[in-house]
């Protein structure tokens, strides 16, 4: 699968239209009509294109563009999103998410690195996202807000336990070009399923829906993705050394 890492103007102007037309609905793409993998994958990767697009004259864009490839990342690989039941500051509330593990064994001595995303709605204005290392080390946990708000966690608690591994992933389909993926293709896939929680802390911010100070789930049953990379010594995790300019750990 060939890999875009620059987009045409002309691209970026037909990327505009195609994601007015994925609506805000809850029954579109990753609502509650439960589309295929396919394409919830082309979606996303529209999101991610648009993003893109639109940082080369907003830098503020960046970080919309790495945190919606995370997502770009667990549905090209076939992983459906799970409905998830979070607590916000002002109530609950029904918002999506995966969870997916990366391994890497270099002479027997394994690196590994979990990343939990979840957000509030189809069109992604508004997400959360969490990695941490096999140790415990957190690789840090932010909100994507208002499409393009990076607001780092001010507390945290995360955990993922991998509690079935399935069948390999299906191979992604032709044409999405969010890096990530072209990366993941290197590795061994398997679907997988998590039980995961994960509690936050934001500050609050001028703008910024004040429900979102708080977001919160209890231990959850979670679809995504196990990556093993391929053994070459001295390498470490390859999806989390891409991730890690997403996931910087915050105090």
């Amino acid at each position: 699968m060939s890999l875009s890492t620059r987009l045409a103007l002309a691209a970026a102007l037909g990327i505009v239209a195609t994601t007015a037309a994925c609506g805000g609905s809850s029954t579109g793409p990753g609502g509650g009509g439960g589309p295929k993998a396919g394409t919830l994958a082309q979606h996303f990767d529209t999101l991610y294109q648009h993003a893109k697009a639109s940082s080369a004259s907003d830098t503020n864009f960046n970080f919309r563009a790495e945190a919606i490839s995370d997502l770009d990342l667990a549905a090209a690989f076939g992983a459906a999103p799970t409905n998830i039941t979070v607590t916000t500051s002002t109530g609950t509330e029904q918002w999506k998410g995966f969870v997916f593990e990366e391994l890497h064994d270099s002479s027997g001595v394994v690196d590994s690195a979990t990343f939990i995303v979840a957000y509030r709605d189809s069109l992604v204005h508004t997400m959360v996202l969490s990695g941490f290392l096999g140790n415990g080390t957190s690789l840090g946990s932010y909100l994507l807000a208002n499409d393009t708000l990076r607001i780092a966690s001010i507390s945290r608690t995360q955990s993922a336990t991998l509690t079935s591994v399935g069948s390999a992933c299906p191979t992604p389909i032709a044409g999405l070009v969010a890096p990530v993926i072209a990366t993941a293709e290197t590795t061994t896939c398997t679907s997988a399923q998590f039980d995961a929680a994960l509690s936050l802390g934001f500050p609050a911010t001028t703008g910024v829906d004040p429900a979102l100070t708080s977001v919160s789930f209890p231990t959850t049953s979670i679809a995504g993705e196990r990556f093993v990379d391929a053994s070459t010594s001295g390498s470490r995790v390859a999806l989390a050394s891409l991730l890690r300019r997403t996931l910087k750990a915050s105090n």
